[in-house]
């Protein structure tokens, strides 16, 4: 039996692939429910964005480059059906590219399924940041979402990676300048609506992991610098996961990404290559 599955292994790993792909196209146009979290973003009012406090309908809590990247795509799809959909194979898609054949196990884990269904950005955020092994720039995408995921930073600390660093950070210095340019009064009002939150927020009746992050930020640091020691690439997502500034439940759905780079998962080697000091960038 074994040795059958052995023999047909491509096979099997094309045809487990193609069918999370027919679930995620279901999912994607015959939904029954509206994805709560995509509409969040596709509503934001770019003018006055953070008006609505956390964990309540349509809250959009992102810095000022996501607020106006989704007015953007709201420009172009012009109908939330259609962003709906996009949003919602583009996170099936990463989440495939993360799991590779193992895809259709991860979308019965509830928090994995959630984090798709509701369209909400932990896996992106995990692929991201895989992502980020190769390419440091990436790391804009969680610096300019959930800041404090930031923390996986300290990978390139830990290693002397310094033009790693520097790429990432210049690239999110880039994107701050500019939308500071186009919208200089967003970042003012972001700040505020943050202090205003504060680190405990009241998150109401919304499943979360009620851990400060006063205590999971400097585990998170001590987890990615251990693995930034003893090369494992699967602690900069787990790292970034323990950091988001409120541990939803949806949020343990980055760990698809510290299962893609563990010796699991389908892009072991892509960490591996990628986590090593000596790989020059080009």
């Amino acid at each position: 039996m074994i040795g059958i599955l052995r023999r047909h292994r491509r096979l099997i790993d094309v045809s487990l692939r193609v069918a999370f792909v027919v679930v995620l196209l279901f999912v994607a146009l015959f939904r029954p429910t509206p994805a709560g979290d995509s509409h969040a973003y596709w509503m934001v009012d770019v003018t006055d964005p953070y008006t609505r406090p956390i964990a309540t309908q349509d809250a959009f809590t992102y810095p000022p480059p996501a607020a106006l990247f989704f007015a953007g795509v709201r420009a172009v799809t012009l109908n939330f059906g259609v962003f709906e959909a996009l949003w919602t194979l583009l996170i099936g898609f990463a989440l495939l590219w993360l799991t590779g054949p193992w895809a259709l196990g991860f979308l019965v884990i509830p928090m994995v399924f959630s984090d798709l269904y509701l369209g909400n950005i932990h896996i992106l955020l995990g692929a991201a940041i895989v992502a980020s092994l190769r390419w440091p720039a990436a790391w804009l995408v969680p610096l300019l979402t959930k800041p404090t995921c930031g923390i996986g930073l300290l990978w390139f600390v830990a290693r002397g990676e310094w033009r790693r660093l520097a790429i990432a950070l210049a690239a999110t210095v880039v994107v701050v300048g500019i939308t500071a340019l186009v919208a200089p009064d967003l970042w003012p009002r972001w700040i505020s609506y943050v202090l205003g939150t504060g680190l405990s927020p009241d998150v109401g009746a919304a499943y979360w992991i009620a851990i400060p992050l006063l205590i999971r930020l400097p585990a998170a640091a001590l987890l990615v610098v251990w693995g930034a020691r003893t090369d494992r690439p699967w602690t900069i997502p787990t790292s970034a996961m323990l950091a988001l500034p409120v541990l939803w439940l949806v949020g343990l759905a980055m760990l698809t990404a510290a299962f893609a780079v563990s010796r699991w998962g389908p892009l072991r080697e892509w960490g591996q290559r990628w986590a090593k000091s000596e790989v020059r960038i080009v």
